[in-house]
């Protein structure tokens, strides 16, 4: 892989003689100093007039270094700017994830404070106007969290419990490709109660990152352990002993957490299994 130093200066080097572009600004783990690795890659942000020229463009990426592969897309939110970005593999597999922002992206954390992503830790390389000074320090504390409220919490759960239904009639049918994509969906939603059991056992304290990252630092036992279990092969067998071990996991983890943060919790467990092996019993005597 690309040497992350060289490639992190010709990055700045790159900026520093584009017309319009006036900050280079570095988040994620590299900013951050923390959980660096061989693999870690850059998360670099382009500020300035003129950065709206490179957008969907590859053409720039190559004064820095040669792409192997790279992708553009456009987040642009309805009620304010999210800024487009691009993510590209250079040449010998260093990935480097651009946001490509105009200079209101540092003019609103000066006026208003930073953002998640800031808050957890910036570096300035390239600082042309000075607006990047005004930004207030990085603060490395995990962000505030907050739980869910009751409606979140009972959508969630009949989420789950609906796909948890349907899974079994993919695996009579034999249908193995929708039956995963529904077991990922159920993974998705297992996720997310786990990292509200985690807030509410530590009273938002924990940082449980986001899309599962860490999850073997933050996850609680006995949970943890049981985490594997809940990911099947292409196989009709596993896909069945996945799924009755997701939602055998996910119902307890919701009623812990439900009782922890006190908020209603659907008793749906025994139901659905029950309505699992009903399927299943009615495929195998066919």
């Amino acid at each position: 892989m690309e040497n992350p130093e060289q490639l992190l200066k010709r990055i700045v080097d790159f900026a520093a003689a584009r017309d319009g572009v006036h900050a280079v600004v570095q988040t994620g783990s590299r900013a951050r100093g923390r959980r660096v690795d061989a693999y870690s890659d850059l998360d670099i942000e382009l500020i300035g007039p003129g950065t709206a020229e490179l957008v969907g463009e590859d053409a720039w990426l190559e004064e820095i270094a040669p792409v192997l592969v790279a992708i553009h897309l456009d987040n642009e939110a309805e009620d304010e700017p999210d800024w487009p970005t691009c993510l590209a593999v250079f040449a010998e597999g260093r990935k480097a994830d651009f946001t490509l922002a105009g200079p209101e992206r540092l003019e609103r954390m000066a006026a208003g404070g930073l953002d998640e992503l800031y808050r957890r830790g910036y570096l300035v390389h390239l600082d042309e106007t000075g607006a990047a000074g005004a930004l207030e320090p990085s603060d490395p504390r995990p962000p505030d969290r907050s739980a869910p409220d009751a409606e979140e919490f009972e959508t969630d759960q009949r989420e789950f419990w609906f796909e948890a239904t349907q899974i079994p009639v993919h695996i009579a049918r034999q249908d193995l490709w929708p039956a995963a994509s529904r077991l990922v969906e159920t993974g998705e939603l297992l996720l997310r109660m786990l990292e509200w059991n985690a807030f509410a056992r530590s009273g938002g304290a924990v940082d449980t990152w986001y899309g599962g990252h860490r999850i073997a630092e933050w996850a609680p036992e006995p949970y943890r352990s049981e985490i594997p279990s809940a990911f099947a092969g292409y196989d009709p067998a596993d896909q069945l002993r996945a799924l009755r071990s997701i939602t055998g996991l996910y119902s307890r983890i919701a009623a812990e957490t439900g009782a922890l943060l006190r908020l209603p919790v659907l008793d749906l467990h025994d139901r659905v299994a029950q309505h699992i092996d009903r399927v299943i019993a009615a495929a195998a005597d066919r």
